[in-house]
């Protein structure tokens, strides 16, 4: 499970952000996640709740904001979704390379005191 690899970096960059900027206690994180990521939610979210116990963040809660996979033509310049396995313009039929979003995984805020 590499959620909890992934928890524990957000942990760590979470905590060197607060005491940048002075907090002593966090209490509530948003991530953006991109459906192409390979992420679970669900299991980001349970590995949260494990690993902030002794930390400045226990007792935070933990936003997740998923992001759309969009591609965009080269040919006829539209915007689409896509997923892991098609990737073809439903305007021209031809196969898009151009990925505008949906690998995103990145911290987006932090709240604390």
């Amino acid at each position: 499970m590499h959620e909890v690899s992934i928890i524990e970096n957000v942990i760590k960059i979470v905590t060197d952000k607060a005491k940048e900027n002075k907090l002593t206690k966090v209490k509530k994180v948003s991530l953006k996640i991109g459906e192409l990521s390979g992420v679970n939610a669900e299991c980001l979210d349970f590995a949260f709740n494990i690993c902030i116990i002794d930390t400045m963040l226990e007792g935070s809660t933990l936003e997740i904001e998923k992001v759309d996979a969009v591609a965009e033509c080269f040919d006829c310049k539209q915007k689409f979704h896509i997923d892991h396995f098609n990737k073809l313009c439903p305007c021209c039929n031809k196969f898009c390379s151009s990925i505008i979003r949906g690998y995103e995984l990145y911290v987006n805020t932090i709240e604390g005191d």
